[in-house]
């Protein structure tokens, strides 16, 4: 190999070695937390979940069990962009209605169960502007600049029995094609970062 290719080589991978270094430079915080039933966390259900946050993105892993089977799931963000204004100890339902907490409630994914009761699922949220069509209940979105400071809880609605037809209304909206009732079922929640 002549000198010049072995001096483009060295440089193409610098480069290269340069953008995955920027790329990974991002500060990151990890958080892992028990999966609960909905509306009483002292209820620990069989599973987890772990969020991975950077300054413009949170990145969802969650786990979930004890679930029912052939049966219809949506997964929901609720956000508190200002946890510091939520009613102590943390931001709950009651918060969804306080103005200065900044909440949204909005889609995250969805998922059909079959034979087991189990569920692996897995969404990402930037800030910002959220995707046209999502269906948002309340508020925005994560606020710019906003991955460390907002509270995130992470809920898991129940559709009922899976209608065969209906699918997409029971995975995608937030009471579509309920069958017979759509209920919150579990829950996460991630404090802050600090």
């Amino acid at each position: 190999m002549s000198t010049r290719g072995l001096r483009s080589s060295m440089f193409a991978a610098a480069i290269v070695f340069a953008f995955v270094f920027t790329a990974n430079a991002e500060p990151r915080t990890y958080q892992t937390v028990n999966m609960f039933q909905a509306g009483n966390p002292s209820v620990l259900k069989p599973g987890g979940a772990t969020l991975v946050r950077s300054k413009q993105r949170v990145e969802l892993r969650l786990a979930a069990g004890g679930l029912d089977m052939n049966t219809s799931y949506s997964v929901w963000w609720v956000v508190f962009n200002n946890p510091a204004a939520c009613t102590p100890p943390g931001c709950g339902p009651d918060d969804l209605g306080n103005a200065a907490a900044r909440a949204a409630v909005f889609y995250a994914g969805g998922f059909v169960t079959g034979l087991g009761d189990t569920a692996n699922i897995s969404a990402h949220l930037d800030t910002g502007a959220l995707p046209e069509g999502i269906d948002v209940e309340q508020g925005s979105g994560l606020e710019p600049g906003n991955g460390f400071s907002a509270e995130i809880h992470v809920v898991v609605r129940s559709h009922g029995a899976t209608l065969v037809g209906s699918v997409n209304q029971q995975i995608g909206s937030f009471n579509g094609a309920c069958n017979p009732t759509c209920a919150n079922k579990q829950a996460a929640v991630f404090p802050a970062a600090p």
